[in-house]
């Protein structure tokens, strides 16, 4: 299934619609209903309203959402957030010592602009394979290129929650592609993300078809 949307509400709702009407049926680990399509290719053609999803979840005034400033830390900061599992910041800005945004992808590609290399890794097998470990990285990858005078950014999503966890995710793309970019001084291009997993749980039905209501 492949998407392609000028703005986030659009592809969002595009998506949401077709896991709830098409989505295989599923019993998650944590013994939960989940409706479930594999590879989802969703690519937004600008960052226009890129929050505009966020907006809408928070209209239902039943969920604690994080504010974009702490979405912004979550994908920018350099240092471990306490009380969770995994900060992708960390992870981008100082995994294991190396620094790969600084120090790989943005002078990397200032030297070669047409290079495919620039990747930059937040899954590590040496943490996230561990037996015991609760809690993993859903943002697995990204790429960035610079294709046609424009940064255009891939990420790969291995679990990816369509209804509460893309609109995140696709502002922490866009917070990151914007970060580089501005080194870059290259415009921002298409921000494309690709759900290996791409599901809605049960609990979640009903507040889906108000979604695609408004």
């Amino acid at each position: 299934m492949e998407i392609l949307e000028k703005n986030a509400e659009k592809a969002w709702k595009k998506a949401l619609k077709y896991v709830l009407e098409d989505g295989t049926e599923f019993i998650d680990r944590r013994k939960r209903l989940c409706k479930e399509v594999l590879n989802i290719k969703i690519t937004l053609q600008n960052s226009d309203e890129i929050d505009k999803p966020l907006e809408m979840l928070n209209s239902f005034e039943k969920w604690v959402y994080p504010p974009l400033e702490e979405l912004k830390n979550s994908i920018l900061g350099k240092k471990d957030i306490p009380g969770y599992y995994y900060n992708y910041g960390a992870r981008a800005f100082n995994y294991n010592g190396l620094n790969q945004i600084d120090d790989y992808i943005i002078p990397h590609l200032k030297k070669e602009p047409s290079s495919k290399r620039a990747i930059l890794v937040f899954y590590g097998p040496e943490k996230d394979t561990l037996p015991l470990r609760k809690e993993t990285p859903g943002m697995v990858m990204m790429n960035f290129n610079i294709r046609e005078g424009k940064l255009q950014t891939t990420i790969i999503i291995r679990s990816n929650d369509l209804f509460y966890g893309w609109p995140a995710n696709i502002i922490q793309t866009h917070f990151l592609a914007d970060y580089i970019s501005k080194e870059l001084n290259v415009p921002l291009g298409e921000m494309t993300t690709i759900s290996i997993s791409a599901h809605i749980f049960e609990d979640q039905f009903e507040d889906i078809r108000k979604i695609l209501r408004m």
